[in-house]
């Protein structure tokens, strides 16, 4: 994939997923914290979409570790795209920073088969849409995500995104959410409920968001280990963009 595609990705993300405090820095990173929320990206700073010079690494990491002492957040590094950042990675390799969340950023483009069809939803569910995470639309959330932070998420992510994304579900079985703007739309919490998979209610809800969308590339992340899932959306005409992985420093 172009290297501006992945770069503008990560920027489309930043803003997909936000986070409550948010501060870039003159060189490219984003430091990013939100507090009583406590996984990857909405607490772990991002890295600049370029190759890090030697000489700016340490700097770089005690300004994450600053950062996070400041807003009572353990300190952690997104490093997005892995494939720029060998020797950052190196350097936290040396100094025990753990390595967590191995994800594949996947992408599309609107010539890709999956949105010449349209979703197929007669007699498997109904679709309904807001533009905010509804009491239904969490309960869902919660039935297709066991032990998901469900009320930190209300009180976050959930809050900022409202009014500017799309939350979509297939009655209580599939649940997803839309960010669409500046050409490009993210997927988000793309979940179906464990008891109903393999009936092809993820396949619909994937095809119904993108048939709404008004951008020409579309983008979602999954872990790396996720085969069924990452099988899933390559049938849907989804390809490897590229992979980030979290670090996290240690106790």
């Amino acid at each position: 994939m172009p290297a501006e595609l992945v770069c503008r990705l990560e920027e489309h993300s930043v803003e997909a997923w936000p986070a409550t405090v948010t501060s870039r820095t003159a060189d490219g990173w984003v430091l990013r914290a939100t507090p009583g929320l406590d996984r990857g990206r909405s607490n772990h700073a991002l890295t600049p979409c370029r190759a890090l010079r030697p000489s700016e690494i340490p700097g770089a990491i005690a300004s994450v570790e600053t950062f996070a002492s400041r807003h009572g957040i353990p300190a952690g590094i997104q490093v997005s795209p892995v494939s720029l950042h060998g020797q950052l990675m190196g350097e936290l390799d040396r100094r025990g920073w753990g390595r967590r969340w191995p994800v594949l950023v996947l992408a599309a483009g609107r010539d890709d088969a999956t949105w010449s069809q349209p979703p197929e939803l007669t007699g498997m569910a109904s679709l309904r849409r807001t533009d905010h995470a509804t009491a239904e639309w969490l309960t869902a959330w919660a039935r297709c995500e066991p032990g998901r932070d469900v009320e930190a998420h209300v009180r976050t992510v959930f809050g900022e995104l409202a009014g500017r994304a799309t939350f979509a579900r297939l009655d209580d079985a599939a649940v997803g959410i839309a960010v669409d703007h500046d050409d490009l739309v993210g997927l988000f919490c793309l979940a179906v409920d464990p008891a109903r998979r393999r009936a092809g209610l993820g396949t619909a809800l994937v095809r119904a968001l993108l048939a709404d969308a008004a951008a020409s590339t579309a983008y979602l992340q999954v872990e790396e280990d996720n085969a069924p899932a990452v099988a899933l959306y390559e049938r849907l005409g989804f390809s490897k963009a590229y992979r980030y992985c979290h670090r996290v420093a240690p106790s």
